[in-house]
């Protein structure tokens, strides 16, 4: 599967996989929502994870390929997982490139992201 074909609902299943494979904060009442872009020609950031609304915003447009989107949403998982208190005293104390949770979630990406595209397009 090409990064061109990618849908919502794709996201939807990299989302469940996340919450078998990668873990459930039972702090939350509620799993994040999603917030899905399209948009080709604009330059965003690949994703974000707000702690206040609980939601995980992705850019498809920022993507070049599926492993590259599922890593993002595997890194904006682990920010879900995160105590949103400890994330920001570490932005203000480390750069993000520096900061121990961005650090972790790149870590956790970096681990799941094949396993997860195995699991779900072979």
């Amino acid at each position: 599967m090409t990064i061109d074909k990618i849908k919502r609902s794709d996201v939807i299943k990299i989302m469940n996989w996340c919450k078998r494979n990668v873990g459930v904060n039972w702090r939350r009442h509620y799993f994040p929502d999603l917030e899905w872009h399209t948009d080709r020609d604009v330059n965003w950031d690949c994703g974000d994870y707000d702690f206040e609304d609980n939601l995980i915003t992705l850019y498809k447009g920022s993507h070049r390929s599926v492993i590259e989107l599922i890593s993002t949403i595997i890194h904006e998982w682990q920010h879900y997982l995160q105590s949103s208190k400890k994330y920001y005293e570490y932005a203000d104390q480390y750069t993000y490139d520096k900061n121990p949770f961005e650090k972790q979630a790149n870590y956790i990406a970096d681990k799941y992201k094949y396993q997860c595209k195995k699991d779900l397009f072979r």
